[in-house]
């Protein structure tokens, strides 16, 4: 039988070049597998390598080419409304059929059914989750149920101020004031948004209010002040809403109190901090707070213990050049934080399990500085600049958290204070401590960009000192 010998030689030689292709792509595959930082890390252990490390290693290996994504990593939704969350599994790349199994972290926040429709029920933050049917990954959705309620802190006046948000617009409409202690400055509300406080600069106290869920009315508490040490100034509230701290100027100290189930507030202890000082922050994941060093060059990080409130020292970042001012603003992602002083912006890692914090970049601005805010994103971050009238916004780089100067809003009052944006990233609100001005600006937010558009200002009553949004 006679044969083809050209072709009896062509096919293993087809052979051996497909495997040799399969090689090359096998090469590169286990290239970028090793340039992985996390892979690096499990392979070159750099203490104590142990079988773990390989345990880690397979089961990496084992979901690293699985992903979910969901049409929102993070939303803000108003309570009472729906987000229809969709999720795709790819695997190697390439899109793949799945069902999915999707989860609320908090139900009396928010509920999500078995097609991911996510329906807000009650004020708080919440993790909705979508588990592919295999098991082997998951992905999960920030979501953040609010009111459209503004309340601000009218130092001037000794009141507070109540406005409500219009959905489609961001407009403020004024709605009411109410009577506080001398000189409110700092101000929060606990994330169920059931109870109100002001921090009282000249009357050492807290006005303790009450808060209708339907409408968002204060009334004042049964017991409408406690003592808050002198000069109370910004304040910040626990994600569980169980304890509260204030930065009490006059004590020198961070003051930690207690928040019982009837809104009223019980001293615990107090940590002595040498400088006076406004300024106090909380971690994302609640589990630090941050405020100034003595050196009034560094921040100082603190862990919360949830059994008592108590504080304990765990950290110090890298100095920066400041002019005594540091305002604090925390990334969504929890990896990062942003000190504004005069002349610069610190951006600063932070390890969420040890509170330790390390220097990512600094940036030049040499304005002057009063507030800070971070869209809801964490795509854009913003400065207020108190003297100028001024407010610059820069974009952020997430992976890295370095942020670069995109745009500057000009022509605004001087004596701007604080800076809130709502939820949904739409809409951003500023301070304004001018008492014959007296207005609150509202601003719509360019959605790429990050740029501000003036929309207007809306009179509460009297001259701001800051602002909260539930």
């Amino acid at each position: 039988m006679k044969t083809n010998r050209s072709h009896r030689l062509y096919l293993p030689t087809i052979k051996k070049f497909q495997k040799f292709i399969y090689l090359l792509i096998c090469l590169f595959s286990f290239n970028a597998c090793l340039l992985n930082p996390i892979v690096h890390h499990l392979l070159f252990p750099e203490k104590d390598p142990s079988s773990k490390s390989w345990f880690g290693l397979l089961a990496l290996l084992a979901s690293a080419n699985q992903v979910v994504e969901l049409n929102h990593s993070w939303a803000g939704i108003r309570k009472g409304d729906s987000l229809q969350l969709e999720a795709q599994y790819y695997s190697y790349g390439s899109r793949t059929d799945s069902t999915f199994q999707w989860s609320s972290s908090d139900n009396s926040v928010a509920t999500v059914d078995a097609n991911g429709l996510v329906q807000s029920i009650g004020n708080g933050k919440v993790w909705i989750t979508a588990t592919a049917a295999d098991g082997r990954t998951s992905a999960s959705s920030d979501i953040t149920v609010y009111s459209g309620y503004v309340y601000t802190s009218m130092d001037l006046n000794f009141e507070v101020g109540f406005l409500t948000m219009n959905q489609s617009t961001g407009l403020l409409t004024s709605v009411g004031t109410y009577p506080t202690g001398n000189a409110p400055t700092g101000i929060g509300v606990d994330p169920k948004g059931k109870f109100l406080f002001t921090a009282n600069l000249y009357g050492a106290t807290f006005s303790q209010f009450l808060i209708n869920q339907s409408t968002g009315v204060l009334t004042a508490n049964s017991i409408p002040t406690s003592p808050a040490g002198a000069a109370p100034r910004n304040l910040v509230i626990t994600p569980d809403g169980r304890f509260l701290y204030v930065a009490s100027e006059g004590n020198l100290e961070i003051r930690t109190y207690a928040i019982n189930s009837d809104g009223t507030l019980t001293f615990l202890s107090a940590y002595p901090t040498v400088v006076p000082h406004n300024v106090i922050q909380i971690s994302r994941n609640g589990n630090f707070i941050f405020y100034i060093s003595p050196n009034l060059t560094e921040i100082v990080s603190y862990r919360i213990n949830y059994n008592d409130g108590s504080l304990t020292q765990v950290g110090m970042s890298p100095s920066f050049p400041s002019s005594g001012s540091g305002f604090v603003s925390t990334h969504p992602n929890g990896r990062y934080l942003y000190v504004a002083t005069s002349p610069t912006v610190t951006v600063l890692s932070l390890d969420s399990n040890t509170g330790q914090m390390g220097f990512v970049d600094s940036v030049f601005h040499g304005l002057s500085i009063n507030g800070t805010a971070i869209h809801p994103s964490g795509n854009f971050f913003y400065l207020v600049h108190i003297n100028e009238g001024e407010i610059s916004c820069y974009t952020v780089e997430p992976n890295s958290g370095k942020i670069s100067f995109s745009s500057k809003l000009s022509g605004l009052l001087t004596n701007l204070r604080y800076m809130i944006i709502d939820p949904s990233g739409r809409f951003a609100y500023v301070a304004n401590n001018d008492n014959v001005a007296k207005s609150i600006f509202q601003f719509s937010i360019n959605q790429t960009t990050g740029e501000l558009t003036l929309l207007g200002t809306v009179n509460p009553g009297s001259a701001q000192w800051n602002l909260t949004f539930l």
